[in-house]
């Protein structure tokens, strides 16, 4: 990963002609998300400096190198006089003063503190008053920082070599000294470019990677940790280009999905080919300046919250994309109040037509006739608007779920916080092109949509909502072919035509045996019984007959005669369909090769999807 960083930044340090200022700055930090700025003017005035005023003014992106912004540590200083405001005094008494309280200079930075000091009281003052007068909208990272007037000009921090000499130093500093550890450099070949020179231990420290951390002696050669730099020697020169290669990545490749973030860090098979990263350049500048257009649409009311289904996806870049280059997925949590990665999962050489493959079986998914609004409106109303996964937008308050990632947020609603660690295990398997066991699997489903029953055995909505999300689950994992222990299937259409099938005719190679049809139809025909039971009492009993929907071939057979004899009572019959059911029980007797979690699965399939098929031998 060290080794595509590098490449990945070398390209962006020679493409964009970037110091090492430019690299080191938080310049797109304050681009994206600041748009106002509070400025201390002090004044100069025969060689002494005092207050004048607070100046209040919008952040242009063409002005943020005047101000040497570089975020520091939570509970420190930043690295020059220029911060991102919480609160309006502890800012400027712990970030600015501090600041100052650290760094000294006679001719000049001493000056500049004790004007600051002696004019401590009506600074705060009057930075409350420009904060205050703020659009609350505008609040959150407001930057402040100062500025001197000399004579006719108005100079920033960014026109002093003292600031920017002090930021470069303290930059490269954190490569090779822990204040914890002490100093952690040698003379040595450097990893990365192959150069006999100065290295330094720290790097991937300075990072903030957890992986690679000098802090417990067991992870250093010979338990010495400032002997850290013969582990990972990397040069100053090169410790730049990773810098600049992880906030190209940090500002264009850094997604979230669900709560789970990720890095998608390219490495290009073919090393050194500049025509193919500028490709890769250009199409992640075009997809992420479509991003921020549609940003603004959004704020300025143009734009409906429906339309960020084509908001800047990592699909976005990748359709455009050749097997000219893989990625690596790191995903990660932050720690230490943002200041370390703790890296949760790391999946590598994902090539772009995969990931286009996931894409297009979730277009193929989502297609399927099952989840139209017109099949939608026999099972969920007749209120229901478009396919599934707007059905599924307007009922919840995750209505960030869309066609590029709803495969995700289904496996949320399965995978909970509690077992966190399946729903990333599953994420970096199906991104990873890993078989996933289909039993796992169907064993979570069943859990969640047994629970959705138990807690409300009179409204099913929320059963039929999950088993529509499992069973769309499963035709995705196997249009990729990545259920262990089961071939691909053929499995739905996009046919309208099709609606006018027997159900077996369209989705037979995946209800293909005796005990899967008598499963699937037990469930069809009991929900035939609790429609017909709504129908006459207003509620359906027979909900509470079903063994909290754990089922085995048994249950099947006893459940058979207890419908049947209920469907009598409401002078109701459906010889077809009743004879198909008995036909298959008799079949799969003594060749039931479902588990209980497959039966209730198939089962709750069956109640679901009733009908939305009509079937040539129910007749009914």
């Amino acid at each position: 990963m060290i080794g595509a960083l590098f490449s990945l930044g070398k390209f962006i340090v020679g493409h964009e002609n970037l110091d090492d200022l430019d690299v080191f700055l938080d310049t797109a930090k304050l681009i994206s998300k600041t748009k106002r700025i509070l400025i201390i003017n002090l004044e100069e005035n025969d060689g002494k400096l005092k207050y004048n005023s607070v100046v209040e003014q919008q952040l242009s992106k063409h002005d943020t190198k005047k101000f040497l912004y570089k975020g520091g540590p939570p509970r420190g200083t930043d690295f020059a006089p220029s911060s991102l405001i919480t609160k309006v005094q502890s800012t400027f008494e712990r970030r600015i003063l501090e600041w100052f309280k650290k760094h000294k200079d006679p001719i000049f930075l001493d000056k500049v503190a004790k004007a600051l000091e002696g004019n401590e009281e009506q600074i705060i003052l009057d930075l409350d008053e420009k904060f205050n007068s703020i659009d609350k909208k505008d609040r959150d990272n407001v930057l402040l920082s100062i500025s001197i007037q000399e004579g006719l000009e108005n100079k920033f921090v960014g026109d002093y070599p003292i600031f920017k000499e002090i930021l470069l130093e303290e930059s490269v500093k954190r490569y090779h000294y822990l204040e914890s550890i002490g100093e952690s450099a040698g003379e040595g070949t450097c990893y990365l470019c192959d150069k006999e020179t100065v290295v330094y231990g720290f790097v991937p420290n300075a990072f903030g990677f957890s992986f690679s951390t000098a802090d417990k002696k067991g992870n250093v050669p010979n338990l010495i940790q400032t002997d850290h730099w013969k582990q990972v020697p990397i040069c100053e020169n090169c410790a730049v280009y990773l810098e600049a290669g992880k906030k190209f990545v940090q500002q264009y490749l850094s997604f979230n999905l669900f709560a789970l973030k990720y890095y998608v860090i390219p490495n290009f098979l073919f090393k050194g080919d500049q025509e193919e990263f500028e490709k890769f350049y250009r199409v992640v500048e075009d997809a992420y300046k479509e991003k921020i257009d549609k940003l603004k649409k959004y704020e300025d009311g143009l734009l409906l919250e429906e339309d960020e289904e084509d908001d800047y996806t990592l699909y976005s870049i990748v359709k455009n994309m050749d097997d000219i280059l893989e990625f690596k997925f790191l995903f990660y949590d932050l720690k230490g109040g943002g200041k370390f990665l703790d890296i949760l999962n790391y999946t590598e050489s994902i090539l772009p037509s995969w990931m286009k493959s996931i894409y297009e079986a979730q277009e193929i998914v989502r297609k399927d006739i099952l989840f139209k609004e017109e099949n939608l409106k026999l099972n969920f109303g007749s209120k229901v608007d478009g396919d599934f996964i707007g059905l599924r937008r307007s009922k919840t308050k995750k209505n960030y779920i869309n066609r590029n990632n709803w495969y995700a947020g289904f496996l949320r609603d399965f995978f909970s916080s509690k077992t966190n660690k399946n729903f990333l295990d599953i994420i970096g398997s199906i991104v990873g092109g890993k078989k996933i066991n289909k039993d796992f699997l169907i064993l979570h489903f069943m859990n969640k949509i047994r629970n959705a029953h138990r807690n409300d055995l009179e409204n099913d909505y929320e059963m039929k909502s999950l088993t529509t999300e499992a069973l769309m689950l499963y035709m995705f994992l196997n249009e990729l072919n990545l259920l262990k222990g089961v071939d691909k299937m053929k499995i739905g259409s996009h046919n309208e035509e099709d609606n006018e099938k027997d159900f077996f005719e369209v989705y037979g190679e995946f209800i293909d045996t005796p005990d899967k049809k008598a499963a699937f139809l037990m469930g069809l025909i009991t929900k035939k019984l609790t429609n017909i039971q709504y129908k006459s009492l207003g509620s359906a009993p027979f909900m509470t007959k079903l063994w909290g929907l754990s089922l085995d071939q048994k249950k099947i057979q006893k459940l058979y005669p207890m419908v049947i004899n209920k469907l009598r009572e409401y002078k109701a019959a459906y010889p077809n369909l009743e004879e198909l059911i008995s036909i298959n029980i008799l079949k799969s007797n003594g060749n039931w090769k479902l588990s209980r979690d497959e039966t209730s699965f198939y089962f709750v399939l069956g109640f679901t999807l009733n009908g939305i098929f009509k079937s040539k031998k129910e007749g009914d």
